[in-house]
């Protein structure tokens, strides 16, 4: 989608941290853009800071775990503003208990939250942007921790980031007939609120190791309008990784070579079944090589 100027973009979690820089980047960039947050504190604070501010934007009141007032927003915005083109599924949450005292409860919350809000919004909107027949882009943001896992009490958390990678590179396997393009956001430390029940505990009774070294951690955090610009760049280029923190570089080389060096040549392979692995890799091999091509 080189050509955004003039689309509709609709990101989750838009009133705060990076959901909020995206929005500011895509406003410059002249795309129209709704807000949809949880929090009317969020909205009212983006909407003071974006007073006077050129474009055209809006917001609105949205829980991503309620499939219901998805739908009715999904509809409210159409009518109102026009077609979604630009879908971000970007609500999350970043706070749980460590997998060890974990209920069902805390790992309903997180993945309610970070991974069910991202598939209640593809299904809200993925039939819509189809039936347009116009393509369009979705983006999902996972995390960092969709690549590297994080120790406890992060178990929980990695686990719904993990799932948001895999479902966005798989969707966007997919989607490629559609003339979807699908991009996945796994950002580092960032400014954002996402810290922010961890930063109370801490302030509480300590914290505990890991999330107390990222509260501390977040005064060298990248501004969210920074990340919001790299989203913007994906969408242009059709990418389907967005990865703005060079820091993890080394982190992710090591991760991807013990994943290699674990794979036992010992064993006995069917030919036959080597073959089937390999046509299955040249077919997924073909999908990515015609979304490069479209992307040039």
């Amino acid at each position: 989608m080189r050509d955004v100027k003039g689309k509709v973009a609709f990101i989750t979690g838009g009133g705060s941290g990076i959901g909020f820089g995206m929005a500011r980047a895509f406003l410059q960039a002249g795309l129209r853009v709704v807000m949809a947050d949880a929090s009317q504190a969020n909205l009212d604070d983006a909407g003071r800071q974006l007073r006077g501010a050129p474009g055209e934007f809006r917001f609105v009141r949205l829980d991503v775990t309620d499939r219901a007032a998805f739908a009715r927003v999904a509809d409210e915005v159409e009518r109102d503003v026009g077609p979604v083109d630009v879908l971000c599924n970007n609500a999350g949450t970043g706070t749980s208990p460590s997998a060890r005292i974990a209920t069902y409860a805390d790992w309903d919350r997180m993945m309610g939250i970070n991974l069910g809000g991202v598939i209640n919004g593809v299904v809200t909107f993925l039939p819509r942007l189809i039936a347009r027949g116009q393509g369009g882009h979705i983006v999902n943001t996972s995390s960092m921790a969709g690549i590297i896992p994080l120790p406890d009490p992060g178990t929980i958390y990695t686990a719904s980031k993990f799932a948001v990678r895999g479902l966005s590179e798989s969707l966007r396997l997919t989607l490629a007939q559609d003339r979807i393009g699908v991009s996945v956001l796994c950002p580092g430390l960032t400014l954002t609120r996402i810290l922010d029940e961890a930063r109370k505990a801490m302030a509480e009774s300590g914290g505990d190791e890991i999330s107390s070294g990222f509260v501390k951690a977040q005064k060298y955090a990248m501004d969210p309008l920074v990340v919001g610009g790299a989203v913007l760049d994906a969408i242009r280029r059709n990418q389907l990784y967005v990865l703005p923190h060079a820091e993890f570089v080394d982190e992710v080389k090591g991760l991807h070579q013990e994943i290699i060096e674990a794979f036992r040549s010992d064993l006995p392979m069917h030919p036959e079944r080597a073959a089937f692995e390999h046509s299955r890799w040249h077919y997924i091999d073909s999908i990515k090589a015609g979304l490069r091509d479209a992307a040039t």
